[in-house]
């Protein structure tokens, strides 16, 4: 199993690389350049000051000679300085947001986890009765519903008529003040409009996905011999039934790794909140090339992993795949 964890994250490298040179390339050829947007405000900004920028950012080279010079940084894990005023490190940046923004999506994906599965075996065992149809109307229209319609009436109801929650930022105004409970209390209330959008359409598709998947594995014949033999229901499902139909879950979730760096843009937009997808946001729309290369590479290497966790996933859930994988 080391063997061939090794050979795929050896893979992993040159597909790193064309990923990092499209991305490049596309983020180059896209309009506007970073200098525009401190330039084309100010009437007083002369031709010669606009090119002077220019040369001081790099932007007057070629574009391979860009991508190599960042590339050599990358190697030296250097993402650079961000083009922002500040001129601060982009791991800086990123390593301030970063706590955030995976607190908030590992909390998001964990509860998707513990109410989306027992949902979905419970629906697939009692297929067609009163909570299968019920569960599937409520999943569906949260999965129809745009989130950010949903946050903003969430906002509405129970931020500004209600007065139940806060509607934005992390913390009160007057958190420094507060006792270690009270912290700990006024954190929650400012997290659970948050998390409860940011559940609602993981819920209905995962949920779905396993009512799918065991309501395909229930009908198999060797569930029909483990019934015959007197094993109890219980154990057909839980032993035999739902082992087999988690492995297209596996894949899911795999691939909703890079979901916990930048998978909360609109969220965290909405609710003002300062994570890595508000920050990525705002670099996409100054042009900050640094920033968001930086952000590219994340998320690259997070899809390359979530690749490689649901193949040893697969592996795990099937001997067939461990077999011939690891061979």
């Amino acid at each position: 199993m080391v063997k061939y964890t090794l050979k795929r994250l050896l893979m992993m490298i040159p597909a790193l690389l064309g990923i990092t040179v499209v991305s490049f390339a596309v983020m180059h050829l896209a309009p506007g350049r970073p200098t525009d947007m401190m330039t084309d405000l100010n009437p007083q900004v002369t031709l010669e000051a606009k090119q002077r920028l220019i040369e001081l950012y790099g932007l007057d080279r070629p574009l391979h000679v860009q991508y190599f010079d960042w590339l050599g940084r990358l190697a030296r894990l250097d993402f650079g300085r961000s083009f922002a005023p500040d001129r601060r490190p982009v791991l800086d940046k990123i390593s301030e947001r970063l706590p955030v923004t995976l607190a908030l999506n590992v909390a998001s994906l964990a509860i998707i986890l513990c109410v989306s599965l027992p949902v979905g075996v419970i629906a697939a065992v009692r297929a067609g009765g009163l909570f299968d149809r019920a569960t599937t109307v409520l999943f569906f229209i949260g999965f129809a519903a745009p989130s950010f319609w949903l946050a903003l009436l969430g906002m509405r109801y129970f931020g500004v008529e209600l007065g139940w929650l806060p509607i934005s930022g992390l913390t009160s105004l007057d958190y420094d003040q507060m006792s270690a409970p009270g912290k700990l209390a006024d954190l929650a209330r400012h997290l659970v409009m948050p998390l409860i959008i940011s559940t609602i359409g993981g819920l209905a598709g995962l949920s779905r996905y396993m009512r799918s998947n065991m309501l395909e594995i229930i009908r198999q014949d060797y569930l029909t011999t483990a019934r015959a033999k007197g094993l109890p229901e219980r154990v057909v499902i839980a032993k035999h039934a739902l082992r087999n139909a988690l492995l297209p879950v596996i894949t899911i979730l795999g691939l909703s790794v890079p979901g916990l760096i930048g998978g909360s843009v609109i969220i965290e937009s909405i609710y003002a909140i300062p994570g890595l997808g508000q920050l990525f946001y705002g670099a996409v729309m100054s042009r900050d090339y640094p920033l968001v290369m930086g952000g590219l590479v994340i998320g690259a290497v997070l899809t390359l992993l979530g690749n490689l966790l649901a193949d040893l996933g697969y592996a795990w859930a099937d001997p067939r795949v461990r077999d011939a994988a690891f061979k």
